[in-house]
């Protein structure tokens, strides 16, 4: 599938990503999208896709854990923590 539109960027360096693609990729407001450059026969080519709130999680969690050098239980209070906190992104009015 190959679709194409053009967009004008902001002196801000925003761009509004299209409906239709919005609704291609289910991109929700609130929702993280993970923006990555990658070289397709010698240019540089952005993908954007939609990322989900754990796998957005757990990269930060793998990324504090490799900073602080955590010990398991360290490392246990942590997930603990982030759990409650996807529970909540999750389902804020229970």
């Amino acid at each position: 599938m190959k679709e194409t539109e053009f967009r004008n960027v902001t002196s801000k360096g925003q761009v509004t990503i299209p409906k239709k693609f919005r609704d291609i990729l289910d991109i929700d407001p609130g929702d993280k999208v993970k923006f990555e450059l990658k070289d397709i026969d010698g240019a540089p080519c952005l993908t954007i896709s939609k990322e989900s709130t754990f796998s957005y999680l757990l990269k930060e969690l793998q990324e504090e854990v490799r900073k602080k050098d955590l010990d398991k239980e360290e490392l246990n209070k942590m997930l603990e923590e982030t759990r409650n906190k996807l529970v909540e992104d999750l389902y804020p009015d229970v």
